[in-house]
């Protein structure tokens, strides 16, 4: 019979399944909407002083939801909170509560998104008038999202998300992680998100690059550079791991 506390952090990992796909599904669409033609040309920097007060503002409100999404996203990892889930008896929910928070945090980000009535953009071309162009960049944010989720469900979305976790306990199993050799292991400390090309494109591909915009690309990217350290034993573990998929795709054709 399934506990108390089984039973929390099962409907802990239903929300967290929930709140992963809702807000990346709003994030792709918030970096992938195409920028609409001003009435008036702007430049890409303010002016005047009055042009760069009227701007600096929602830059600097921006700034605070940017930057606390990856506060979040790097605080939670930390030894102490996950001391914290244990101690009151929510270790099981500790990736399911991880990845409420970040959605909620990202949530929060797009809900509060600030876009100054004037924005200096530091490039634009026209898409609307332009079906190709309008075709190119709307189908690159797709297919990156495909990657995204392909490469999420490569590195074990049920786990990741945090079900896996319950369903183990639930069935008196050890923990998923277990079952996964220590090299797999050490990688999924370092790299658990797929494809820092793929994110990138979605951040940096727009038609029109605000000032905006730029401080989110800039921001995330560098976080995402610094944060997966992937180091030359992860690129020998792969390279491994895509020698031995070959020869088995080769056995079974042959």
């Amino acid at each position: 019979m399934i506990s108390f506390k089984q039973l929390v952090c099962f409907l802990l990992s239903l929300l967290s399944f929930m709140s992963v796909f809702y807000s990346v599904g709003k994030l792709g669409i918030f970096l992938a909407t195409p920028s609409r033609a001003q009435p008036t040309a702007t430049q890409a920097f303010p002016a005047t002083r009055a042009e760069l007060r009227a701007a600096l503002f929602p830059l600097f409100f921006n700034t605070i939801w940017v930057v606390l999404f990856v506060l979040q996203h790097s605080g939670m990892r930390a030894e102490r909170v996950k001391r914290l889930w244990k101690a009151i008896g929510l270790e099981l929910a500790e990736r399911s509560l991880y990845n409420i928070a970040s959605s909620y945090c990202l949530l929060l980000l797009l809900k509060n998104w600030q876009t100054p009535s004037t924005q200096y953009r530091l490039w634009f071309f026209e898409v609307e008038t332009n079906r190709t162009l309008w075709w190119l960049l709307v189908g690159s944010h797709v297919l990156s999202w495909i990657v995204v989720y392909g490469g999420s469900l490569m590195v074990d979305l049920p786990e990741l998300i945090g079900l896996k976790h319950v369903y183990y306990d639930i069935n008196d199993l050890a923990p998923p992680m277990s079952y996964k050799s220590r090299d797999l292991q050490d990688y999924y400390k370092r790299y658990r998100h797929p494809s820092f090309v793929a994110l990138s494109v979605v951040l940096w591909f727009t038609n029109g690059m605000t000032l905006e915009r730029c401080l989110l690309a800039v921001v995330w990217s560098v976080y995402m550079y610094l944060a997966w350290n992937t180091t030359e034993a992860d690129l020998k573990y792969q390279k491994h791991q895509l020698e031995r998929k070959r020869a088995e795709l080769v056995r079974v054709t042959k």
